[in-house]
């Protein structure tokens, strides 16, 4: 049980830390454009 909880602690927490990335990159790379493109 401490294994299987542990790994879906692990695998919870790298998905999380991907999706706040993804996000991050895509807010940075919305406020770097020019207002004109929008």
């Amino acid at each position: 049980m401490d294994k299987y909880s542990s790994y879906v602690i692990v695998v919870y927490a790298v998905t999380l830390l991907l999706l706040l990335g993804y996000l991050a990159w895509m807010w940075l790379r919305l406020n770097n454009l020019p207002k004109d493109d929008l």
